[in-house]
């Protein structure tokens, strides 16, 4: 029997959750990510990723 409610996952590109998938950043990003002149939000803001992405950089760096 098929599951009406998941077919078409795979198809559509949906293997993975987008949470899952850790971001990437290049190395002018970084900067900004790390600055520690700018608080988590600004620097969120600035490189367009989510706060708690720099806080767990700033965390494991």
């Amino acid at each position: 029997m098929r599951d009406e409610l998941f077919s078409g996952f795979s198809d559509a590109g949906w293997d993975e959750a987008p949470w899952d998938v850790e971001p990437t950043f290049t190395a002018a990003e970084l900067q900004i990510l790390l600055n520690p002149e700018l608080s988590p939000v600004e620097a969120a803001d600035r490189v367009g990723c989510v706060v708690h992405d720099v806080e767990r950089l700033r965390r494991t760096s």
